[in-house]
């Protein structure tokens, strides 16, 4: 089952998904995969909100506007991708939202 974290940044953040990702995980793109070629989490591209309220409407936070919002989606329940994922959103150093 696939879950997803959101990270909220007061700048626009950059992520170097290859130093994270460790042997024998690979990356292509926004895309990490393990070594059986499994997709493990994907990062999207940063998205500014400007909108006040916007993140109080759609997760229950406040924030400042403007905010840059980066959704990170595991795509499978293994515990490399769920530690590799909380280790994405950490190194973006910003609040780290879930439904979990």
């Amino acid at each position: 089952m696939s879950r997803e974290l959101i990270v909220l940044t007061s700048e626009k953040p950059t992520l170097d998904l290859q130093v994270l990702a460790s042997s024998p995980l690979h990356v292509t793109g926004n895309y990490v995969f393990d070594a059986e070629d499994r997709l493990l989490l994907r990062v999207q591209e940063p998205v500014l909100i400007s909108v006040p309220g916007e993140t109080e409407r759609l997760l229950g936070i406040e924030s400042a506007t403007p905010i840059w919002w980066t959704e990170i989606h595991i795509a499978t329940a293994s515990p490399e991708a769920d530690h590799l994922a909380q280790r994405c959103a950490e190194t973006l150093d910003g609040t780290i939202w879930t439904a979990r």
